[in-house]
């Protein structure tokens, strides 16, 4: 139920909003003009497949400190900790996501 009603629809009208807005679509894994998943620069370049693995353990660790923080330290949900947490990460996280980035796309350029 909450793939389906709630996440689904976001990622859907989040995705709509950035090519209605004409905003930048990071392609981490290469895929761009690729036919096949073999074909994606994510296996030709160490550094793109070190970045995804990078990303992805610092998103497990994100989740999970969401979650158990809230529990350990007994924060109720309405409390604005969790929100001031989210915020300080998002404004973090989007730097950090674009920086990434361009650094795994210009590897091995002048």
């Amino acid at each position: 139920m909450d793939i389906c009603l709630s996440n689904i629809p976001a990622i859907t009208l989040g995705l709509w909003i950035l090519k209605k807005n004409k905003f930048v679509m990071y392609d981490y894994f290469g895929k761009e003009g690729k036919n096949s998943v073999w074909e994606y620069e994510i296996w030709n370049c160490h550094k793109r497949f070190g970045l995804i693995l990078y990303l992805m353990a610092l998103l497990v660790i994100h989740f999970l400190n969401g979650f158990f923080i809230n529990n350990n330290l007994l924060i109720p949900p309405v409390h604005p900790f969790p929100i001031c947490r989210l915020l300080v990460w998002f404004g973090l996280g989007s730097i950090a996501f674009r920086e990434g980035f361009e650094d795994a796309r210009t590897w091995n350029t002048p």
